[in-house]
């Protein structure tokens, strides 16, 4: 069917609108299409798609320039106060380094007497650690291993009434595993029960040369006889030694493993020679 769609004029606002479309000339009866065209200025139905695309166009543009100009001024901002460059500069320097001396114990630090007094107890920020020789004997083949002669250990303190009785380990070491590894390189001082200094730090202890004999018990009686170690005077596990087969077999027990002698200060002190799995010897302790 062909149908003629008439053309409308108006003379007040001297624009033509010409009618397209079956669609438009419904909505003209509905919405009073004349009305809103001579409102809007709207000349032909062609001009209403390049509109729709110019508004889109026009909408993207000013949307995109606020949002620019946005950030450009949050960025003029940021320069010219300083705020976020400032706080991200000084973010990136991370977290301060404890001070030893300001008498606040911090990070790695076990104490911090605020001063630099030798022999009290506390040396850079370190406090002294309790080393002695067990008041008790064992089998060397029937301490439990490592973990058992730590529990050895850790029980004779306890009943001695020693602080921070749970951190003792036995100065023992395995093939696989040495002291030099178990044990807390301190930069305090190793002393005795009774306050007798043995080493002045970790490097002085596994120096092969102590100060004093670890011959004083966790009750602070003399003990000078030897001690389980497999460990030679630089922590490092004995070579040569059997270990009692890792210090917690039968089978060790007709083995041997490294002992030292609690009465030397050289390196026998930690090794001297390899002693029959079931014989009984001490434990040298060491307060982590």
């Amino acid at each position: 069917m062909n149908t003629t769609y008439p053309e409308h004029r108006y003379s007040g606002g001297a624009m033509l609108v010409t009618l397209c479309s079956p669609i438009l000339m419904a909505a003209c009866a509905v919405e009073k299409i004349d009305a809103i065209l001579a409102d809007r200025g709207v000349t032909d139905c062609s001009s209403s798609t390049g509109d729709s695309s110019g508004g889109s166009e026009t909408s993207t543009s000013t949307s995109t320039g606020t949002s620019t100009g946005a950030s450009s001024s949050a960025e003029s901002t940021t320069s010219g106060g300083g705020t976020s460059g400032t706080s991200s500069g000084s973010e990136s320097t991370g977290p301060s380094e404890p001070v030893c001396g300001d008498g606040v114990v911090e990070g790695d630090e076990t104490c911090d007497d605020g001063n630099a007094t030798p022999g009290d107890g506390c040396q850079e920020c370190a406090r002294d650690s309790i080393i002695f020789i067990t008041s008790e004997v064992y089998q060397g083949f029937a301490l439990g291993g490592l973990y058992g002669a730590d529990q050895r250990c850790q029980s004779l303190a306890a009943k001695a009434g020693l602080q921070r009785f749970l951190t003792f380990k036995a100065w023992l070491s395995t093939p696989s595993m040495s002291v030099a590894d178990r044990l807390l390189h301190s930069r305090g001082r190793y002393v005795l029960v009774n306050g007798l200094v043995v080493a002045q730090d970790w490097e002085a202890l596994t120096s092969g040369t102590i100060e004093t004999t670890i011959t004083v018990d966790e009750k602070s009686q003399t003990q000078d006889t030897r001690a389980w170690t497999g460990t030679l005077a630089s922590g490092e596990p004995a070579a040569g030694s059997e270990f009692c087969e890792d210090w917690d077999d039968d089978s060790g027990l007709l083995k041997f493993g490294g002992t030292g002698l609690s009465v030397n200060t050289d390196a026998a002190w930690s090794f001297f020679e390899n002693g029959p799995c079931d014989s009984e010897f001490r434990l040298y302790c060491v307060e982590q």
